[in-house]
């Protein structure tokens, strides 16, 4: 099947040249040029090549007409075998989200076809099925409920971490990151561009970008260029939640590695039941307060000014065991907003 057909055959009657005599010329067949007219047959590179090299027609020209054809097809079939609509495929999407937060542009935004394919197009990929592959390693062991958003949002970090300059990695380095989280959270401390210059000084990417509305997401670690990078969102805006974020990832740099090679690994903002989230949960909340002091001191919350602790981390730790509450005076009191 073929686009470019439709209009070979107006160039053929423009220009009154028979289709035998064209055939002849770009070395077919006239019953195959009948079946490109026709639009039954997909061209060939090779054929691209002759028709644009008689027409003078860009190969480009060409080549863009027949994606475009095929785009859409594919674009078709997926709606027709999910019983959706155009306009609810480009809504998984939160399109209208896109240009403020990622600076997508749309070639027609009065077109809701126009948009899905800009869409796919920022999102590298030509079939909208690819995007739900149990295989794909985009969701690489993901329970995530909306992948459209997850994809638009590991594309945008993607995109960002190719402006980072990172040096050499060592897994020796990790232990030295682990502290510099702790000084920053002692002074109730995010600066966004100095950490991510602090971890690229220590070969690992960092982006830090907003998610799209109703995401979950809470972070993911991947490795790109053998180089390891992490992505975090901004949803957290107090001092131990963004910090015990940043640890999780970092532990799957320690443990997750050659696993980060085969796709993202996503955090979410809910309990996961995958063992090597709750392994990275485990050393991230041991990095924020080692499990034995901790075990010593999690009942001494009336002295904390008088434990050897960072005071967010601890009280942090105290919430999620549920032995404080969240809204409680002293989690409030001592994770606080950060300050940037």
């Amino acid at each position: 099947m073929n686009e470019f057909g439709k209009e070979l055959k107006k160039y053929l009657e423009h220009f009154n040249i028979s289709q035998k005599e064209f055939a002849d010329r770009i070395n077919t067949t006239p019953k195959n040029l009948i079946d490109i007219i026709n639009g039954k047959i997909e061209l060939t590179q090779n054929m691209i090549y002759n028709i644009s090299f008689v027409t003078n027609i860009p190969v480009s020209y060409i080549v863009n007409v027949e994606n475009n054809f095929k785009l859409n097809n594919n674009i078709d079939k997926f709606l027709n075998d999910n019983n959706l609509t155009i306009r609810k495929f480009i809504n998984k999407f939160s399109y209208k989200e896109l240009p403020s937060k990622y600076n997508l542009e749309y070639t027609n935004e009065r077109n809701d076809y126009s948009i899905a394919k800009d869409i796919l197009k920022y999102l590298r990929i030509t079939n909208p099925e690819s995007l739900y592959k149990k295989d794909n390693n985009i969701f690489y062991k993901s329970k995530n409920e909306k992948p459209e958003l997850l994809a638009l949002w590991l594309e945008r970090c993607y995109r960002l971490l190719a402006n980072q300059k990172i040096q050499k990695y060592d897994k020796k380095n990790i232990p030295k990151l682990v502290e510099y989280i702790k000084n920053q959270a002692k002074g109730n401390k995010f600066n966004k561009e100095e950490i991510i210059k602090v971890f690229n000084e220590n070969g690992i990417y960092l982006v830090i970008e907003d998610d799209l509305s109703t995401s979950k997401i809470r972070g993911a670690f991947r490795v790109h260029n053998d180089k390891p990078a992490i992505y975090l969102t901004t949803k957290y805006k107090r001092c131990a939640d963004i910090y015990f974020a940043l640890l999780h990832e970092l532990a799957h740099c320690k443990s997750d590695f050659n696993r980060a090679k085969n796709g993202s690994l996503i955090s979410f903002n809910d309990n996961s039941e995958e063992d090597y989230e709750k392994k990275a949960d485990k050393t991230a909340f041991n990095w924020m307060i080692e499990d034995n002091y901790y075990d010593e001191i999690k009942n001494k919350y009336n002295d904390i000014e008088k434990l050897n602790v960072v005071k967010s981390f601890y009280v942090y730790r105290l919430a999620n065991d549920k032995i404080i509450e969240y809204s409680s005076q002293i989690y409030q009191k001592y994770n606080k907003i950060i300050k940037e």
